[in-house]
């Protein structure tokens, strides 16, 4: 008998929340995506709750449409994030073997990782991921799983990704007041990184860079870790700000430019001038495409890849990502991006899309739902109850401490077989 189960996320981007319910197919491996739904998100901004009345409606109304088109009831989701107050820190742990004489066991691994937790933080800052990028035992590096090994000493590099307790906590409230238990909080970055980083570009070192709303993550990836966490408070919206104020468009009509900017640069169909019912919106003068590109866009989006190497450099982090710059997010598509990042930053840069999954999935294939579908991947393989991962491992098998020992696999694998 073929064994399923229904999975549910909710991506909370900056202005957008978006809702994805699929069925895991255990048996063949399969994701398919059997309802999604976007709504506004009011009572945010930049990712943080600003209005909780307005928030819980939002996340309440993108909900209830998924579950109309699914025919399924959401009463608890995985749910990704991205703000400001994420921050990135590096950590150690350091444990004695339980029994120096036989294995090292998932207690081990669960007592290093701890001890990597144990950080001195702010007080209003609390731990959100604790993502180990080695593990080492009686002095033998490049460990990345050490269960089963024999030592008498254990040791982790992590690193930890902290955020605002006020703003998690808030978070909880609107979700459960929507009516959403919360199974896990999940940065958006690291949910991306699983549909759009290959593990080759994991390994060899790049960086994952997420133009959203109103904020841009930066996410740098080596040796198959992330090592670090940056979220810049500027995004695709800022470039229709711009567009409005040079052009004296209303944001509504500068949206629009904006949208038929990134597809006519694509399609080659762009000429120096354009009248306003070509594009869609209403104006009384014809609209100049050189100033609105070479001299609005172009500049904003110069200035959000400065700050991206501006931050590569201060962690010297630059020089350690060979596989280059891979571009994701809403703003992703936005015109002459790639061109823009590679002659800034100085690496390889191309766009990252996500994985086409099954059901309806292929009309949102696409760079503006990356953060969502990944986290549908990151969803199905850290679900406690799926028997089976969709997906190479990767970081998020260590995910948030929560170390799965052989027996607790074997039941997983077991439990759709049980009556």
């Amino acid at each position: 008998m073929l064994y399923s189960k229904i999975i549910s996320v909710i991506d909370i981007g900056t202005t957008k929340i978006t809702t994805l319910v699929a069925q895991h197919l255990a048996e063949e491996n399969k994701l398919n995506v059997i309802g999604i739904a976007s709504a506004p998100a009011e009572g945010f901004r930049r990712g943080q709750i600003i209005n909780i009345e307005e928030a819980t409606n939002s996340l309440a109304s993108s909900v209830e449409a998924a579950e109309r088109m699914s025919s399924n009831p959401i009463k608890k989701a995985y749910i990704g994030i991205v703000a400001p107050y994420l921050e990135s820190l590096k950590s150690t742990g350091v444990v004695a073997v339980t029994e120096p004489e036989k294995e090292i066991t998932s207690l081990d691994v669960e007592k290093v990782l701890e001890a990597a937790r144990a950080i001195s933080l702010p007080k209003n800052s609390t731990v959100l991921h604790v993502i180990p990028r080695q593990f080492i035992v009686d002095g033998q590096e490049g460990i990345v799983d050490p269960l089963r090994m024999t030592g008498i000493r254990l040791e982790v590099s992590a690193t930890i990704l902290t955020a605002s307790m006020a703003a998690l906590n808030n978070l909880r409230k609107a979700l459960l007041e929507a009516g959403i238990t919360p199974l896990e909080l999940v940065y958006s970055g690291f949910a991306s990184a699983e549909t759009v980083l290959s593990p080759t570009e994991r390994e060899l070192g790049s960086v994952l860079v997420d133009i959203g709303g109103t904020v841009t993550s930066i996410t740098v990836f080596v040796e198959g870790s992330p090592v670090f966490v940056k979220v810049l408070p500027v995004g695709s919206v800022n470039v229709t700000n711009d567009l409005a104020i040079g052009l004296r468009l209303p944001l509504e009509e500068a949206e629009k430019l904006k949208i038929f900017l990134s597809k006519g640069k694509k399609n080659k169909r762009l000429k120096e001038r354009y009248s306003p019912a070509a594009i869609g919106i209403n104006s009384r003068r014809d609209i100049d495409l050189d100033v609105a590109l070479n001299g609005i866009v172009q500049p904003r989006l110069e200035e959000i890849c400065q700050l991206t190497r501006d931050e590569l450099q201060k962690v010297k982090l630059l020089g350690a990502t060979p596989a280059g710059v891979v571009v994701t997010g809403g703003g992703g598509l936005l015109p002459n991006l790639t061109v823009i990042a590679q002659r800034i930053i100085g690496l390889p840069v191309h766009i990252g899309r996500p994985h086409q999954l099954g059901g309806i999935a292929e009309e949102i294939t696409t760079p503006s739902y990356s953060s969502a579908l990944g986290l549908l991947e990151y969803a199905a393989k850290n679900n406690e109850e799926a028997s089976k991962s969709i997906f190479m491992p990767s970081f998020s098998f260590f995910r948030n401490n929560n170390f799965r020992g052989a027996a607790e696999r074997m039941l997983n694998i077991l439990r759709p077989l049980l009556p």
